[in-house]
């Protein structure tokens, strides 16, 4: 694929206020478009179905991205403020070139090579189920087609990996999550001094965003149009 188009499709994402075009440089930006362009050849991403496709990129990330768990020191009360140079790691710079990401990164990520792809994906929020999961999480939905009609799938690679190796059945985790449409909130309050912004039972609790509990339910979101974005 043309690296321009690579450029214009990973601009759109990147600029996107639930992510966001300020912690990029311009040679981080360049880089980024190199390796998402051998990505997309190695992976053959431009042929096939939706599902293989969505197949290919999961699998990828899942098996070539890490969980950049000093992202979290702050949030874990470790050290007083997240430093700046950790914020590289909510990029698809940090999950693709770096190979290590928190879920912000791996969502960036997903999102560039399935548009580059040619599939329909959006940005959503989740609250992890357990009473102990505090973080909002980044998710990627996506519209496409499974052959016999439209569909929406949720990729979270990161979440997938975690529940296989703690042999959790990871079907289940997805249905259990409540998923949440970002909104200026969150926006302004999404690094924060923690690196993660709000708890999601605050989020959900005092700002009340658009949420459903399940992924047979994402397309409420997804179809709701959202100019924020």
């Amino acid at each position: 694929m043309n690296k321009q188009k690579i450029a214009d499709i990973s601009s759109k994402i990147i600029e996107e206020k639930v992510h966001g075009i300020e912690f990029y440089d311009e040679n981080m930006f360049r880089n980024l478009i190199d390796r998402v362009s051998t990505i997309v050849d190695g992976l053959d991403l431009l042929n096939g179905n939706d599902t293989e496709k969505i197949f290919k990129v999961n699998e990828f990330l899942k098996n070539n991205v890490k969980v950049r768990k000093s992202y979290f020191d702050a949030f874990r009360e470790e050290i007083p403020e997240i430093p700046e140079s950790e914020l590289i790691y909510r990029t698809a710079y940090g999950a693709l070139v770096l190979g290590e990401a928190m879920c912000a990164g791996y969502t960036e990520a997903a999102r560039i090579l399935l548009e580059t792809s040619g599939l329909e994906t959006q940005t959503l929020l989740s609250k992890l189920p357990g009473k102990n999961k505090f973080l909002l999480h980044y998710v990627t939905a996506i519209k496409y087609d499974r052959g016999s009609g439209r569909d929406y799938y949720i990729m979270d690679p990161e979440r997938e990996k975690s529940c296989e190796e703690k042999g959790f059945d990871f079907r289940r985790y997805l249905m259990e999550m409540t998923y949440i449409k970002p909104e200026e909130y969150f926006f302004e309050h999404k690094v924060g001094k923690n690196g993660v912004g709000p708890s999601a039972e605050e989020y959900l609790t005092k700002i009340n965003p658009q949420h459903v509990l399940s992924k047979n339910n994402v397309d409420e979101l997804f179809n709701k149009k959202d100019e924020l974005l």
